[in-house]
């Protein structure tokens, strides 16, 4: 009998860091950074729990960034600082940059001391170098989340400011921290409590009764190279050994439900899919992207994984990423650029002839798991604050 994941709830319960409020006053926080999902989902994700402690906490964003719309829909403070990333080759777009920076430099400097701020924690992206350079000027304690085994440019520049360095992989703790393992921890990434309570029940993931069960997706938008890949090897898959779940994005889901449909595959193909945990929990294996919030999702699920990195991240990130999970038995890594079918049907078949594969990989991505990534980090960083003796 093929054996089953062990079930996270006792263990989840068990474990929970107990994030008190402190008597006095509350601490003040101020979370900086933003841009994308991947830098706004952890920053919320600390922000729910500050605030079940009792703390006041704020976040600086920039106006362009996806905070500008996430942080007052999930109902948070949010100051947005007239931030702008530094890129391309035109000379005035980048001398244009660096003034608008330096204001916002002026501005995070202002809003600190409106606010009185005890700490800045910085979850990189450009939006987060103006509170980094102003908590530096105010001798306020600066701390960095990093996501990504490839740390961003705005973390790689705040590191050596840094009191405290939290990420989820090795290799960023030895590119920010040297290392050091009282300035820099691997405590994972924050997600928001939801996701993490969603998670909380994993049972067996593979039946060999039954067909595989392949979740595809690319992140909100879908992943054309995917999407295009999974389309030329529809005639080859067998439709009595799989059965298939597509986030395709909005461009591609009638394409790829035909392809599906001409093969005679059991598919359901969606545009854009709300409850990814649900879908986590039906599937037996990922054909994704590693984006940093992607692998903590798959970690948490006890998911295993087909990662195909998208080749245009920032320092090529999402390939260091896919690696670590690779490295860690919890992945196979496609690196193929661009993705072919031939690719997919080989990693599916090399799954499919071992039915132990699928449990061992997943026995392994729960282990990289960091259900409580939020609390440990709070509760690191309360040492920097004033009396944090009383929060302990």
């Amino acid at each position: 009998m093929t054996p089953a994941l062990p079930t996270k709830t006792a263990a989840l319960r068990a474990n929970t860091p107990a994030l008190r409020a402190k008597a006095g006053a509350p601490h003040r926080w101020v979370l900086a950074g933003g841009g994308t999902g991947g830098h706004v989902t952890p920053a919320l994700a600390l922000a729910e729990r500050i605030r079940e402690r009792g703390d006041d906490v704020t976040l600086l964003g920039a106006r362009l960034g996806l905070e500008s719309r996430l942080v007052p829909a999930a109902g948070f403070d949010l100051v947005m600082l007239p931030a702008r990333q530094i890129m391309g080759r035109n000379p005035m777009a980048r001398i244009a940059a660096v003034f608008t920076i330096g204001l916002a430099c002026v501005e995070a400097w202002r809003v600190l001391g409106r606010l009185r701020a005890e700490i800045v924690v910085s979850v990189g992206g450009y939006a987060s170098i103006p509170a980094v350079v102003a908590a530096v000027l105010r001798r306020i304690p600066v701390a960095l989340v990093e996501p990504n085994a490839v740390p961003g440019r705005a973390n790689r520049s705040a590191a050596r400011f840094a009191r405290l360095i939290f990420v989820q992989f090795d290799a960023a703790l030895r590119a920010l921290a040297g290392g050091d393992e009282e300035r820099g921890r691997i405590l994972g990434i924050p997600l928001r409590q939801a996701l993490v309570s969603a998670f909380s029940e994993q049972g067996e993931r593979r039946r060999p009764a039954r067909p595989l069960r392949l979740l595809v997706f690319g992140g909100s938008q879908g992943a054309r190279q995917i999407n295009e890949a999974m389309i030329e090897a529809a005639p080859s898959l067998d439709p009595a050994a799989l059965e298939i779940f597509h986030q395709t994005g909005d461009s591609d889901r009638e394409r790829v439900a035909q392809a599906y449909r001409d093969a005679g595959l059991g598919a359901e193909v969606v545009a854009f899919e709300t409850d990814m945990p649900a879908r986590y929990s039906w599937a037996d294996v990922a054909l994704c992207r590693s984006g940093a919030l992607t692998v903590a999702e798959l970690a948490m699920a006890g998911l295993p994984s087909l990662l195909v990195p998208y080749p245009f991240a920032a320092d090529d990130h999402q390939r260091a990423n896919a690696r670590a999970l690779e490295e860690a038995g919890a992945a196979r890594l496609l690196a193929s650029n661009p993705l072919t079918s031939d690719d997919v049907l080989k990693a599916l078949c090399d799954i499919q002839d071992d039915a132990n594969t699928l449990v061992d990989m997943s026995i392994r991505a729960a282990s990289l798991a960091h259900p409580h990534a939020a609390e440990r980090i709070i509760e690191a960083c309360l040492e920097l604050l004033p009396h944090s003796s009383e929060d302990a």
